[in-house]
């Protein structure tokens, strides 16, 4: 199988790469090599490699700022996937791109499963649901993977900042009112592969298994680093930021797990896995 990986160089995508099968010939670009809204050097490309699957790894992804950029992250995240849909379709390409949970407001009671009618509270997830309907108009034969509260050990991240902070010492205040399911991309890349390789088509939500609130998974870190007492919970009111959240986008992986045959791990023995793959540290024992 021929894979045409975008975005190669973020959280993801390195991870994708660095767990790709090894009957797959990856041919995997950073957005310096190839910028996902230069449709002429992309369709070049596919012309070039001729996959079998276009992975699309590359997003804007930093909420709080596409509040004053939503042109540029509505570019990279709506309008490049549409047109990145038409290359495949026109290439006869299978297309393979990640969503957010953050395409849903968060007032349901329990966890969203892909047929939940999206309603996003800020713009970046108002992007990302116009990147899936773009999808959808092209014509593509693809699949749509939403995920969510990502982690990994090429970039920043919450569990990064909280380890980070706990071995600085640092008095931290972290929201309660706000649940998710962390997701550790080595464990997503994994699972995408598979989906990948048995030709999965439409749309599935795949994370780690349980859920928690920031200030739960704060604290599982600041206790793993043996400094508990430096975090304390506080309100989405008491911690303003520039972009809405949803109170509550637990994904439902019921879809997922049924193509995969197992459930992602649980998200604490992610994060632990996480810490000591990025940081080289014993965590302490709980």
């Amino acid at each position: 199988m021929r894979v045409m990986l975008l975005g190669a160089g973020g959280m993801l995508g390195h991870d994708l790469v660095v767990t790709a099968p090894r009957d797959v010939a990856l041919f995997s670009s950073t957005r310096a090599k190839l910028d996902i809204t230069n449709y002429a050097a992309i369709a070049a490309r596919v012309t070039e490699v001729r996959p079998d699957i276009i992975i699309n790894a590359a997003a804007y992804t930093a909420v709080d700022r596409a509040e004053s950029e939503p042109d540029l992250a509505l570019k990279v995240n709506g309008e490049a996937v549409g047109e990145l849909g038409k290359i495949a379709a026109q290439a006869r390409v299978r297309l393979l791109h990640f969503s957010t949970d953050y395409v849903f407001d968060g007032t349901r009671a329990g966890p969203y499963g892909e047929d939940d009618a999206p309603k996003p509270v800020n713009t970046y997830g108002a992007t990302k649901l116009a990147g899936e309907a773009a999808l959808r108009a092209s014509g593509a034969d693809m699949l749509i993977i939403r995920t969510q509260w990502l982690f990994g050990a090429n970039g920043r991240s919450f569990p990064r900042t909280m380890w980070e902070r706990a071995f600085q010492e640092l008095p931290t205040k972290v929201v309660n009112d706000q649940t998710g399911k962390p997701t550790y991309t080595v464990d997503l890349a994994e699972a995408t592969w598979q989906l990948a390789q048995a030709g999965v088509a439409g749309l599935v939500h795949i994370a780690n298994s349980g859920s928690t609130t920031w200030y739960e998974l704060a604290s599982h870190i600041f206790r793993l680093a043996g400094k508990p007492r430096l975090v304390t919970p506080c309100s989405s009111d008491e911690y303003p930021t520039a972009a809405r959240r949803p109170r509550n986008s637990v994904l439902s992986t019921a879809n997922a797990e049924a193509h995969l045959g197992y459930r992602l791990p649980q998200w604490r023995s992610a994060v632990e896995r996480f810490i000591t793959s990025a940081f080289s540290k014993p965590v302490a024992s709980l």
